[in-house]
């Protein structure tokens, strides 16, 4: 409430010219206090802090008494101690004023400033540690103007506390774990609160006296976040914690006043930049304050040791209430001393490494650090937080060139704005802004910033380096902008100084324009177009005839992507309402193309890199003996090829990184992708290996996929041996390895392989047939003898509706070897739901074998049988798609307890594979009577219990023996239930003897002589 001045002003006898006081006012918010502060200065009140909502801490320097007739609010001024009584009606908040001034008054702040020696080795060293994030310069198209004081000098949220001149916003977060990740060990109790608090306003009443004798006046505004309201209450209790962690408690107080997205610097710079526009403060910066009262014993410093540190410039500072060396009523000696950090004042001591003699700002070097070749002695607040004087007239102890440190003396000129300036208008784009710089350091940056006046947003900030001008060009309106400049070098740096907001409007002719993120790419890729043109459009219509999306209406259309090789051009009409203007801009996106698939690179063309690849130098490695050196080199070799491309690491030293990169390949028209290699390996030792990692992306870096990363034995291909000498290289087939992976996540693409081989100088390791081909889908169908039904003509699916078909697939558990990218694969989920002809009945092994050897798979997968002996892939609906390119291929199905069968030659495999019914007794198979025959359909023959491909019913490792150990041997009419190989016909239920059993089912195949063998027919 704002009412003519209500004035009662209480002196204590003897009124000295410094002599503290408080001053309460009825104002209930921050930002009305900030507004009063320029009338409380004029009426002769130096205020040291702004310690809540209307009140105010600080000293009178006028012995006749300040002049607070005509002030817009009631007020009570003190200057003598406070009795309860006089606390009695204040304002709780309020209530910290009276506090701080009578334990002024008492001399409880006037403690000795060194109880026991400081452990140095224990206080942060000075780091500038901002996020990148925070410290890019270029333009940005977003970050709004605070309407009510100037940004930044620069780019970077975190140049805002660089001199300690005017107002500061001063936020002190009282830290408590919430217990749900730390233990809740400390709780502040609110005597501990109030006591930090009266020390941090102590703190600022001494900064800010100290000021005032340089000429200064200073007056923190004292935001405050106490467990009460829930904002420093987290998950962590920093006292148990390494100083590195601290992000962890600055992120969660962030995140709960509201501030998500980018890092902990980004978020606490929001918060800063937001108090400041809300306060209108000139600078902003964070105090945490972690709890650790000596009464319950707990730690005096961090789990790292440190006590309390700052980073220059911003925008934080963590003090514990109890620092290692000093008592908990000399908070305010270490705080005071890290506010200094805040405003740039370089550490003294001699153990703070990253200080030294030669660090300097606003031209002045760190004279009085205490290590060489300074060897400074004096013991001034930045090496040993000491203040001087008592009462009222404390000040902090000042070496020669703190002040300047500070910004209270050597700043920069401010520089000065020149055009356009005063509302003028600007005919045309693009135009020049200029300025003064000034006599500056030859290091100092100029940096510019343009706002839209309507919206507050920043259109433009950039670095004009030591220019005095920039071109630029904008649309048609109204905008303000300024110039600051500065240097933030860690060895000469300056303080940035920022001018005052100019006005000015742009009124150009209208000029559509195209701007975009690049004209070569390739297919897949996509381009970014954005509007550059001038004047003042209202309408944008764009086109981009063989892109996708072909066209946009508005003016920042999405990413447009080409899939296919070619040149393409782009449009952009604009339109202001009155006129329109059109950019057409011809091959503004040229499309490469890649090598067709199927795509080989046997390296047996003569050259090395082969043509279209390129090898990058991974160097002679760490020790390295010469030789040929660490580089993708061409080498004779065995297994089918006369050449391979190899990497020489063989006693060539640690730490080599030489890459071998393909040609584009073009993926724009797979379906089902795949990438297939070779590679051969020995390792040394277990500890001195090699590590070659395959990767695939698209050539515009746009999708990545590893395909392929192992070392050590992992990658070893030849049994597992190590071989530390010779120099390895694979002597036959057997020392070779073939990998395989899907490139699905590539598709519509142009792919870049690279292969990238990490030595420790152990071994050679050889690559070759290197492929990416398109993968063929396998309609297969097959019938079970064990669970057919001759009435229904389909197999029953009784591990289905058992619960007992397993969702992954579980061949690879019984020691079957998958070739290609077979192994591991489980259903999608609902699979198994499915009722009908195509219910799944159980899981099949799917091959397709060499056509010119049969007896060589090349590619394996596990896939599901329906009812119908439809053969499906894990969606239980599509063809099986296999890791082999189209072409002819045998093609065989096997089961875990079935005899497995092939096609009887190499059937044509391809995308729309022709179904092959293995069901059908007129489709030929390999081998003789490979099938079992009856009810029009040709089955699998049921019984193959030990999985060798035989069915025995008498005779050493025969299968009905199996049914009989499992049920119990001994009891003969025992079942079991579950997935076993012995549940001969699928029923989910293993039985030896009794209607339905599985032992009859093993002498049904070998019938009519009981000591025969059925063989499965697979070469």
């Amino acid at each position: 409430m704002r009412c003519l001045g209500l004035i009662a002003m209480v002196f204590s006898l003897g009124m000295v010219a410094q002599t503290p006081f408080v001053l309460l006012t009825d104002q209930s918010d921050l930002a009305s206090s900030v507004e009063l502060l320029s009338t409380l200065r004029r009426a002769g009140l130096q205020v040291g802090a702004i310690a809540a909502p209307g009140c105010y801490i600080g000293n009178l320097s006028d012995e006749v008494g300040p002049d607070l007739d005509g002030l817009p609010v009631r007020a009570q001024l003190w200057t003598r101690s406070l009795t309860k009584g006089d606390m009695f009606n204040m304002r709780e908040d309020q209530k910290i004023g009276a506090i701080w001034l009578n334990e002024l008054l008492k001399g409880s702040f006037d403690a000795p400033s060194v109880r026991r020696p400081m452990d140095w080795s224990a206080h942060e060293h000075l780091l500038e540690r901002r996020s990148e994030e925070d410290l890019e310069i270029g333009i940005e198209r977003s970050g709004g103007m605070p309407s009510n004081h100037l940004p930044s000098w620069s780019c970077s949220e975190g140049q805002r506390s660089e001199y300690m001149v005017g107002t500061v916003l001063a936020a002190s977060f009282f830290l408590e774990s919430d217990g749900s990740i730390d233990n809740d060990q400390y709780t502040w109790d609110q005597v501990a609160i109030d006591d930090v608090k009266a020390q941090l306003i102590d703190a600022w009443n001494i900064w800010s006296y100290t000021a005032s004798l340089y000429g200064h006046a200073v007056t923190a505004v004292m935001d405050w976040y106490e467990p009460s309201s829930g904002i420093p209450v987290q998950g962590y209790e920093p006292i148990t914690r390494n100083s590195y962690e601290d992000g962890l408690w600055i992120t969660a107080c962030m995140t709960n006043l509201g501030y998500t997205g980018g890092g902990t610097s980004s978020k606490l710079y929001r918060f800063h930049r937001d108090r400041q526009a809300a306060l209108a403060t000139d600078h902003a910066f964070s105090c945490f304050i972690a709890y650790n009262p000596p009464t319950q014993g707990a730690p005096t410093e961090m789990a790292d040791g440190k006590i309390g540190y700052a980073y220059l410039g911003g925008p934080y500072t963590q003090i514990l209430y109890k620092a290692n060396g000093w008592g908990t009523n000399q908070v305010q000696r270490v705080y005071g001393h890290e506010v200094g950090h805040i405003f740039h004042a370089f550490d003294e001591y001699s153990a703070a490494t990253n200080s030294s003699c030669s660090r300097s700002f606003n031209g002045e070097p760190n004279s009085n650090h205490h290590a060489g070749p300074c060897n400074g002695a004096a013991g001034c607040v930045m090496v040993n937080n000491a203040f001087t004087g008592s009462g009222s007239t404390r000040r902090w102890v000042m070496c020669a060139h703190t002040p300047t440190h500070l910004g209270w003396s050597g700043l920069v000129p401010i520089p000065e704005l020149q055009a356009p300036i005063q509302d003028s208008a600007v005919p045309a784009v693009p135009f020049t802004l200029r300025w003064q710089r000034g006599t500056v350091p030859t290091n100092t940056n100029s940096v510019v910033q343009v706002f839209d006046r309507n919206t507050g947003e920043r259109v433009l900030c950039s670095s004009a380096g030591s220019m005095d001008t920039m071109s630029i060009t904008l649309v048609n309106g109204s905008y303000s902008w300024t110039v600051g400049q500065g240097n933030l070098s860690t060895s000469s740096g300056h303080a940035g100084r920022v001018d005052t907001l100019e006005h000015f409007s742009v009124q150009a002719p209208l000029d559509a324009g195209i701007l975009s993120s690049g004209g070569s790419i390739c297919a897949g890729g996509s381009v970014v177009f954005s509007d550059a043109s001038t004047g003042g459009p209202t309408s944008w219509n764009w086109s981009f005839p063989g892109g996708i999306p072909s066209s946009f209406v508005g003016q920042d259309p999405p990413p447009v992507q080409y899939l296919l090789p070619g040149s393409y051009a782009v449009e952009l009409e604009v339109n202001d309402g009155l006129v329109n203007d059109t950019e057409v801009i011809a091959n503004a996106v040229v499309v490469a193309a890649g090598a067709p698939l199927p795509y080989l690179q046997d390296f047996e063309g003569g050259l090395f890199p082969p043509v279209g690849w390129s090898r990058s130098d991974g160097g002679i490695g760490q020790g390295g003996q010469g030789g040929q050196g660490l580089q993708w080199q061409a080498d004779a070799t065995t297994c089918g090829q006369a050449t391979a491309a190899f990497v020489p690491a063989f006693g060539q030293g640690p730490f080599g990184s030489p890459g071998l990169y393909s040609e584009r390949i073009d993926l724009t028209s797979a379906t089902i992708p795949y990438l297939r290699f070779r590679h051969a390996y020995a390792a040394a030792s277990p500890s001195v290996t090699e590590e070659l990692r395959v990767s695939a992306r698209s050539c515009d870096y746009q999708v990545f996929e590893e395909t392929f990363f192992e070392g050590g034995n992992e990658l070893a291909t030849n049994g597992g041996a190590f071989v530390p000498s010779p120099a390895w290289s694979p002597a036959s087939c057997s020392d070779w390895a073939t990998t395989v992976h899907h490139l699905d996540a590539l598709v519509g693409r142009t792919v870049i392989l690279s292969f990238d081989l990490y030595t420790i100088g152990a071994q050679n390791l050889y690559l070759d047939d290197v492929e990416v081909f398109d993968g063929v889908l396998v309609a297969v169908r097959v019938v079970l003898d064990g669970p057919f039904d001759g009435g229904t003509l389909l197999m029953h699916d009784q591990l289905r509706t058992s619960g007992l078909v397993p969702s992954c697939e579980p061949y690879s558990a019984m020691g079957y070897a998958h070739e290609g990218d077979g192994g591991g694969e489980c259903m999608d989920p609902g699979v198994l739901s499915v009722v009908g002809p195509d219910a799944v009945v159980d899981w099949v092994v799917l091959e397709a074998r060499d056509p010119n050897d049969a007896t060589r798979v090349l590619a394996s997968r596990a896939a599901l049988l329906q009812r119908d002996g439809d053969v499906v892939d894990l969606d239980g609906v599509s063809a099986v798609r296999m890791a082999v390119p189209a072409g002819d291929h045998f093609v065989a199905v096997r089961h875990r307890n079935h005899l497995g069968v092939m096609s009887a030659g190499p059937v044509p495999l391809s995308l729309n594979t022709a179904l092959l019914d293995l069901s059908d007794p007129n489709t030929p198979v390999w081998g003789t009577n490979a099938r079992r025959m009856g009810n029009g359909r040709a089955r699998l023959w049921c019984g193959d219990v030990n999985d060798d491909g035989q069915i025995k019913y008498s005779g050493p490792s025969n299968d009905r023996d199996r049914i009989l150990l499992l049920v119990g041997g001994s009891v003969p009419t025992n079942t079991v239930a579950g997935y076993h190989l012995e549940d001969v016909d699928l029923s989910g239920v293993v039985k030896y003897s009794g209607p339905g059993n599985d032992r009859d089912r093993v002498l049904g195949t070998i019938l009519p002589i009981v000591t025969s063998v059925r063989n499965e027919q697979l070469p």
